[in-house]
């Protein structure tokens, strides 16, 4: 308890001063984010933005291979990629591949917690991403990936806060699992919340960050229902750092109010299966 209660002082001290290299939010991801979000996005400049990276470009033709997009036949470009997926779920594939570098440690405790956090974080944003497909939300499935997908960034920021204390020699060699993990739960919420805000990213976002854990929340804000049913589906088939198999989904809140069945949420545990191509 007394090293927990050390070691969430420190980071919290860290947050404070901005002590510590913030992980980065990709600006090719970015640029390609905000002309999504437009009304008209241009296909030719999102093409020309993917292209101009040659490894980005080498991983979203292997992600729109992959058998979780299961295609009739093979792409071999990117503005074939774009024509077949459409530049939502691209551009949704470009802010995986992106993102996916900050989730690495050159020590080994950190950086397999860091593994089981990635691999829960693209199980969350694909799962969000599929309620709301099949929820006829097709509007919000975009934004549902990436409130999944970022949902738990404050965990990967505390995990890198530790990490510059190991290299830096502040403390000597990472705390135990057990302790990571509590630090983790009992901040990364609000320090989700302010990472996302120095990257800029819109609010409804950031909101999911620190909301996701709330007993009772909002109703009316979907991408947070999506975000908080798809997080407990991953949880329940032990998708990253928790595994609660006792969980019974169509029970929740969140899956009444999206009416949505045994079923429907057996399908969903099916898909994010599927997911696991993601996990590096």
């Amino acid at each position: 308890m007394e090293a927990q209660s050390s070691l969430v002082g420190m980071i919290e001290n860290y947050a404070t001063k901005g002590s510590i290299k913030l992980p980065s939010f990709n600006a090719t991801a970015l640029r390609i984010q905000k002309e999504v979000a437009k009304e008209d996005p241009d296909s030719r400049l999102i093409e020309r933005l993917i292209v101009s990276d040659q490894s980005l470009t080498g991983e979203v033709l292997r992600v729109s291979n992959s058998s979780f997009y299961k295609g009739l036949a093979q792409v071999n470009t990117i503005r074939d990629s774009l024509i077949r997926l459409g530049t939502k779920e691209v551009s949704n594939i470009v802010t995986l591949v992106a993102l996916q570098h900050n989730f690495q440690s050159k020590i080994p405790l950190i950086n397999q917690i860091m593994k089981k956090l990635w691999r829960h974080s693209v199980g969350c944003g694909m799962g969000a991403n599929w309620i709301a497909k099949e929820t006829h939300l097709e509007a919000i499935a975009h934004q549902s990936f990436i409130a999944g997908l970022l949902h738990d960034v404050g965990k990967l920021y505390i995990l890198k806060v530790i990490d510059g204390m190991v290299v830096s020699k502040e403390i000597n060699g990472p705390p135990s699992a057990t302790v990571i993990n509590e630090v983790m739960e009992n901040l990364h919420t609000d320090q989700g919340y302010s990472l996302m805000q120095r990257w800029n990213l819109p609010e409804e976002y950031s909101l999911v960050a620190r909301d996701h854990h709330l007993p009772a929340v909002d109703a009316n804000n979907l991408v947070l229902i999506l975000v908080r049913l798809s997080n407990q589906t991953c949880h329940k088939m032990g998708i990253g750092l928790k595994d609660d198999p006792s969980l019974v989904l169509h029970a929740t809140p969140e899956a009444s109010q999206l009416q949505l069945s045994e079923v429907d949420l057996a399908r969903l545990e099916v898909r994010l299966e599927d997911s696991h191509v993601f996990s590096g």
